[in-house]
């Protein structure tokens, strides 16, 4: 599954919570998961920090709906 925006990484992480509880994988595979998704998340914080820095309006349409720009109706 591609990971399109937020929603998908939200369903990958409950999907990967549903692995654990019925002893599907391993607490490694658990552990590179949530890392990775950190390390997405953080950098969606350092671009939003230098937008609002500089003055400009974030376009991620990670974690919009995935059909329009955050902040703009469609």
């Amino acid at each position: 599954m591609a990971i399109q925006n937020i929603g998908d990484l939200r369903q990958i992480l409950a999907e990967e919570i549903e692995k654990v509880r019925e002893g599907k994988t391993t607490a490694a595979n658990v552990n590179a998961v949530t890392n990775a998704s950190g390390k997405i998340l953080s950098s969606i914080k350092l671009e939003m920090e230098y937008c609002k820095l500089t003055g400009k309006q974030p376009k991620m349409l990670f974690i919009s709906d995935g059909d329009t720009p955050q902040g703009e109706e469609g």
